[in-house]
């Protein structure tokens, strides 16, 4: 592999995986947005090496970022914000696959693929310390993959 290929591989790993305090956030993706659209989801992996929550999440390009859990309840989807959510020691958890997310809402500017996201996720630990993590995700096609758990 020559070494252009390996910086731009270098750059994209930098871009998708974040590590800090014990804390490991990968696979960081939001979907382009259509026309006219002023909220999107992101999902992640995330997985902390001792007990924490995930308390705030932030977005330099929506006016607000939260973290939100989406059920079914009596045959209607209902998507709501939480407060915190927990994440076990040890446990990797793939916000986006089980209705957990992080919503983007009043986005500044359309998502479109290709684009990266910068996101800041604040976490606090058994011990009341907290970390700030950032990362980027990337935007990924708006056609890309339609069986995916977080297509709205």
């Amino acid at each position: 592999m020559n070494k252009y290929l390996w910086a731009v591989l270098g750059v994209f790993l930098c871009m998708s995986q974040a590590v800090a305090g014990g804390v490991t956030i990968s696979d960081a993706w939001a979907r382009a947005t259509a026309p006219g659209q002023d909220s999107a989801a992101v999902a992640l992996h995330i997985t902390s090496q001792k007990e924490a929550s995930i308390v705030a999440v932030s977005c330099a390009i929506a006016k607000t970022a939260e973290i939100h859990s989406m059920t079914h309840e009596n045959g209607m989807m209902k998507m709501r914000a939480l407060d915190a959510f927990p994440l076990k020691a040890r446990q990797e958890v793939a916000l986006g696959s089980d209705g957990n997310h992080i919503m983007l809402v009043g986005l500044k500017k359309p998502l479109n693929a290709g684009d990266s996201v910068p996101l800041t996720l604040t976490l606090q630990f058994a011990d009341k310390s907290k970390e700030k993590i950032e990362v980027q995700a990337v935007v990924k096609p708006l056609t890309e993959d339609h069986s995916d758990p977080m297509q709205y």
